[in-house]
């Protein structure tokens, strides 16, 4: 695409840094205010217009080589929001490519409520562990729970372990071969062991 050229803009600066107004950029979005650093090209604030691909029209893009930092609401009433985010369509998306990414506060929660089957997720996906560590750690589900490992699992209860089921179906390696006795199916044994048989490698119904 032919770069386009604004012959209206109009540029206020020093040394220091500049002010411009009508801007246009390498992929031709104008750019209604454009505030510029004089020590850094990659150090600028731009309030855009028209132009470009859909996402960049009337967008607003802070660029910098340095850190990103907002200190705010210290006058903020205790239980209101200092600091508010709300992406009114589209994501939010928040990379650390080369860092971490942490999370401090008193409590935390977290939310997913999509409207149907295919959306209301909440996704960790590790390279390597997921780990929690607390004083209680409760997992209720209305439907299923299911934990699955390719090699090992490992339930220790160091005083106490307490496991109940209204009816408990228990499968091990000898039921590949035959199925235990049983009055579904003698010779095939429960449906579990027929899963077992097949292999467990279960996909958990979420696709990442």
């Amino acid at each position: 695409m032919a770069q386009i050229k604004n012959y209206h803009h109009i540029r206020y600066g020093t040394a220091e840094g500049e002010i411009k107004f009508g801007h246009m950029h390498k992929d031709n979005v104008y750019s209604a205010v454009m505030l510029r650093s004089g020590f850094s090209m990659k150090h600028y604030i731009t309030m855009d217009g028209e132009g470009g691909e859909e996402f960049r029209k009337n967008s607003t893009t802070c660029r910098g080589t340095g850190s990103f930092q907002v200190k705010h609401g210290d006058g903020v009433p205790k239980g209101q929001p200092a600091i508010y985010l709300d992406a009114q369509n589209g994501d939010i998306v928040i990379r650390a490519p080369k860092g971490k990414i942490r999370m401090e506060a008193i409590d935390i929660e977290m939310k997913a409520s999509g409207p149907n089957e295919k959306t209301g997720n909440i996704i960790l996906d590790a390279g390597d562990k997921c780990i929690m560590n607390g004083q209680i750690i409760d997992c209720k589900a209305k439907l299923a729970a299911k934990f699955f490992s390719e090699k090992t699992v490992e339930v220790v209860g160091t005083n106490v372990l307490n496991m109940y089921g209204g009816f408990l179906d228990l499968a091990d390696g000898a039921t590949s071969v035959k199925g235990s006795k049983n009055l579904t199916d003698p010779l095939l044994g429960t449906e579990w062991e027929k899963q077992m048989r097949q292999g467990y490698g279960f996909p958990l119904g979420i696709s990442l």
